[in-house]
């Protein structure tokens, strides 16, 4: 079909319907029937086969039958640490080394650093390690949320190696980019190398980053999280005044598990991926002839090296936790039973979204539309903000990042390439605004998900430090508002600049963010302490 205002309504459909029923799976199915009712024609004979084939693009394709694998094993092996005991030891063991409540929140930073790997992975450990010494420092709950959430999604989006390369990977490759033009990409390049070139312009992730450190370090206090501050310090409740809330991970408390049953799973997980991914790009040491950062450019199973690693660490950590008698046979169906169930909402999710944004790009031409529609008053230089703002709004109603990367990145696409007035298949370095609009997306659908109150991560977050997930979101949200308008602000100079060399760009941009945020930050708590002087 034509290119029409009709191509909007499906994701205006997910958009509505996700914001009414709080639920992103059911309301992804609704906009993709809605896409392929429209893509048809209004036939109801085509709208189904056009839906099947669509849903069965995704089951036949083996990378994402691999992508799909690595998730629910990684929730597996996240439930198999908690049942070990191994999480609960790291408290035990730097428990006399942490001095005060600094101490504390620089441990939950430094421990969320280390577990880069996965959001979730993060969100769930790093609360049920930390969470003991918090309480003993009067640290509220939602403060500790905070600082876990901080560094998980926004962290490892800007890791090359994590759960999170292979959505990106194959959403940048649906969406156009890959390295055969014989399967309709339009930017001849791979997508894995598309992605390292895209991590400098992630503002968010860099500005909530040092954010947070700089929260931690100078005592930072203002707003809600001040008052669950005050609370906690003079009347000892970590909730705010409210009752205790009794939230807790599956968990083996009983087992006194070790430091080595937390730290040997984690580290044979991110290794194997490391040397399959130099071993599968050719890297010399492994009888290849490349160099470790052309293995990473030339590695194109990256799917399958996450499989794979996700399948060793598993197979290994359940022997030794058997072995050392941290778990018993009876328990291992629960732990590999719950940690599908704890990550099957999310494979579902992916699995829709994505047959979703092929109908939209392929059958509905969403970004031909928009880009249409938009040209006579959106300059190219403004799109990196235009869509960090819409990627942030998306995320925040659907709470999900994943969800929104895949939605609007083959719409992005599209939309370049349209106003650019581009001849494809064109290279990279052909389109300067290219990583600053990818940097965009993948920062608004990081931000969206950090703030909504309905993400999965929120949840996991508050049930991790066992804090309220309405209150950890609202609390929060007051610390990040300084970090969201000065990403804007980056994005902004940062599509004004894209004709300069990447390093010009981002210094820039990142550099004048930094500094109207944390001047914002430090504004805000000079007020706060204003107040408090005033009320004393």
């Amino acid at each position: 079909m034509q290119p029409s205002w009709l191509s909007l309504l499906p994701p205006i459909i997910v958009l509505i319907s996700a914001f009414i029923t709080k639920k992103l799976n059911p309301s992804l199915l609704i906009g993709l029937i809605a896409a392929t009712f429209i893509a048809s024609k209004y036939s109801l004979p085509d709208t189904l086969r056009l839906t099947a084939d669509r849903l069965m693009t995704q089951i036949t394709d083996v990378d994402y039958l691999y992508l799909y694998g690595f998730l629910l094993l990684i929730g597996v092996i996240i439930l198999l640490l908690g049942s070990t005991g191994g999480a609960s030891s790291f408290a035990r063991t730097v428990e006399g080394k942490i001095k005060n409540r600094k101490g504390v929140e620089s441990l939950s930073l430094c421990l969320s650093s280390l577990l880069f790997i996965d959001d979730y992975l993060s969100s769930l450990t790093v609360g049920y390690i930390v969470r003991p010494l918090s309480d003993k420092f009067k640290i509220p709950r939602v403060k500790l949320a905070y600082l876990i959430h901080s560094l998980s999604g926004p962290l490892v989006i800007l890791a090359p190696i994590s759960s999170w390369v292979a959505m990106i990977i194959s959403q940048l490759n649906s969406s156009g980019i890959g390295l055969d033009t014989a399967e309709g990409s339009k930017i001849i390049a791979d997508p894995f190398f598309v992605y390292l070139h895209s991590i400098p312009f992630i503002f968010y992730s860099f500005l909530t980053i040092m954010s947070i450190w700089f929260i931690v370090r100078k005592r930072i206090s203002f707003g809600p999280m001040h008052e669950h501050e005050m609370i906690a310090e003079h009347k000892n409740n970590l909730f705010g005044g409210k009752e205790i809330i009794n939230q807790r991970l599956a968990t083996n408390n009983h087992k006194q598990g070790k430091l080595i049953d937390l730290i040997l799973p984690l580290g044979i997980l991110i290794g194997s991926i490391f040397l399959g991914i130099a071993y599968m790009g050719g890297y010399w040491l492994f009888g290849g002839s490349n160099t470790l950062l052309e293995a990473f450019k030339n590695n194109s199973d990256t799917f399958l090296v996450l499989f794979a690693s996700a399948v060793i660490t598993l197979v290994f950590s359940l022997i030794f936790s058997l072995v050392r008698k941290r778990i018993s046979i009876s328990e291992v169906p629960t732990i590999i039973k719950d940690g599908i169930l704890l990550m099957y909402p999310a494979v579902l999710m992916v699995f829709l979204a994505s047959a979703l944004g092929t109908v939209l790009r392929e059958d509905l031409f969403v970004g031909q539309y928009l880009a249409n529609l938009l040209q006579g008053f959106l300059s190219t230089s403004m799109l990196p903000c235009v869509l960090f703002i819409v990627a942030t709004i998306v995320a925040t109603i659907t709470g999900s990042s994943w969800g929104t990367i895949a939605l609007l990145l083959p719409i992005a696409i599209q939309m370049i390439l349209a106003l650019m007035h581009a001849q494809t298949p064109l290279l990279p370095h052909d389109i300067g605004i290219l990583y600053p609009a990818l940097g965009a997306i993948f920062s608004g659908a990081v931000c969206g998900d950090h703030i909504s109150p309905v993400s999965e991560t929120t949840i996991m977050a508050a049930t991790s430090s066992g804090s309220d997930p309405l209150d950890h979101s609202y609390t929060q949200f007051f610390y990040m508002i300084p970090v969201i308008i000065s990403t804007a602000i980056a994005f902004a100079i940062s599509g004004y600049m894209s004709s300069y060399s990447t390093t010009a760009n981002v210094v820039t941009s990142l550099g004048v963010a930094t500094i109207v945020c944390l001047g914002m930050i430090y504004i805000l708590h000079i007020m706060q302490k204003a107040k408090n002087k005033k009320l004393a």
